[in-house]
């Protein structure tokens, strides 16, 4: 199992870096999870679009599902004809996209045409190809889950955006690597609806991950200082940034 970074800006896209996005790959699957701005075109750079298996959506906010929409696009008007895919998430995302498709008040479901929608919830767990997945709700301001997903004996645990009241350490416990939102750090502290690169780091270390990857950061944080902050928390274990393009194979 590898991830592959299409993203990692956290609230909106910079230059050189789209909002939140990442493939989980293995021989067999190809899952897209999150979709954020400007993650459409960095997946079109790794991989063609019939080779998508499922997408996870791990919340509505923009920078985590916006490309859902052109993505439906490039699905329904795709060269080899009309493509479907799963789509798993919570409720309030499906809504939330399916509004901006509707327009006008039209109650038209268009985003089923390119999707079929599998609810998350607190406690789910569903097989996607041979990955299984679980999901547990975090604490932020809308719907959204964190994602545990499992090949063999491989685990990568993705925080999607929460804050530290979310108790994520035995939901990660023993993660081979632990993907986890950093997006305050130094001077930049905001509501406690995300972490810190230092609660990142410390969440790593309670959890007992092998590799904490740092990702969501504000665009206004140093990443040189998150990733200071983060190891004065994490112990022995090792942080990394998710730059945009990178590949990180699970040991």
């Amino acid at each position: 199992m590898r991830l592959r970074v299409l993203g990692s800006s956290g609230i909106h896209p910079i230059a050189g870096n789209p909002a939140s996005g990442y493939l989980v790959e293995t021989s067999e699957t190809c899952l897209w999870l999150d979709a954020g701005t400007g993650t459409l075109a960095a997946f079109q750079e790794a991989e063609e679009l019939p080779r998508v298996d499922a997408l996870v959506i791990t919340h509505g906010h923009g920078d985590h599902c916006l490309d859902v929409i052109p993505l439906h696009y490039a699905l329904r008007f795709h060269p080899q004809g009309p493509l479907k895919i799963p789509f798993h998430g919570p409720d309030d995302a499906w809504r939330r996209l399916s509004s901006f498709l509707a327009g006008s008040g039209v109650q038209d479901d268009k985003l089923s045409r390119t999707f079929d929608f599998a609810k998350v919830d607190d406690g789910t767990v569903t097989e996607l190809g041979d990955l299984r997945l679980s999901f547990r709700r975090t604490e932020h301001q809308i719907p959204t889950y964190a994602v545990r997903i499992e090949h063999g004996e491989k685990v990568l645990v993705y925080t999607a955006d929460t804050g530290p009241a979310a108790d994520l350490a035995s939901f990660a416990a023993g993660a081979d690597l632990l993907l986890a939102e950093a997006t305050y750090a130094g001077e930049r502290i905001g509501p406690p609806v995300h972490l810190s690169a230092a609660q990142a780091g410390d969440l790593a270390r309670r959890a007992g991950a092998r590799v904490l990857v740092l990702t969501h950061l504000a665009p206004d944080v140093d990443p040189t200082r998150a990733k200071e902050e983060a190891r004065a928390e994490s112990g022995e274990i090792g942080v990394s940034l998710a730059r945009p393009g990178r590949v990180i194979q699970l040991a």
